[in-house]
């Protein structure tokens, strides 16, 4: 129970970053769509050394690098929306996933644009995706 309630407040964390940088949030959604199209393969820890080989925004990187919890949630979040970063990016099962994301975003960050309401549903999106090539 300790655990879903630490994941309730690191998903609270990430929507409450999202609403106060949201031209963070898109410069980061961008920066993960661009290396997709590149084929890295995109992890916290590598986020930031990438965007210093591409010579992208390495402030913006370096707040993931240092908060796991961070990246955790929000990497989520962009899976949620554009299901495709999931050939480039992957994910453990943590406790955030029995949090309800897409309330928690609706009720801090506002309307979203989510094609999946869960990391799996985002799975099962991109699954059918990849089947209609």
């Amino acid at each position: 129970m300790a655990d879903v309630e630490r994941a309730r407040q690191m998903v609270a964390k990430a929507c409450h970053w999202v609403r106060l940088h949201p031209d963070r949030w898109q410069r980061l959604k961008d920066f993960c769509g661009y290396l997709m199209d590149e084929g890295d393969l995109i992890q916290r820890g590598n986020v930031y050394e990438l965007a210093r080989q591409y010579g992208l925004d390495v402030m913006l990187a370096s707040e993931f690098r240092r908060d796991h919890n961070l990246w955790s949630v929000l990497s989520r979040y962009m899976v949620m929306e554009r299901p495709a970063l999931l050939s480039a990016i992957r994910f453990r099962e943590t406790p955030v996933d029995e949090v309800d994301l897409v309330a928690y975003w609706r009720d801090i960050v506002g309307p979203d644009e989510f094609v999946a309401g869960s990391l799996a549903e985002a799975r099962r999106v991109w699954d059918v995706q990849r089947g209609a090539r």
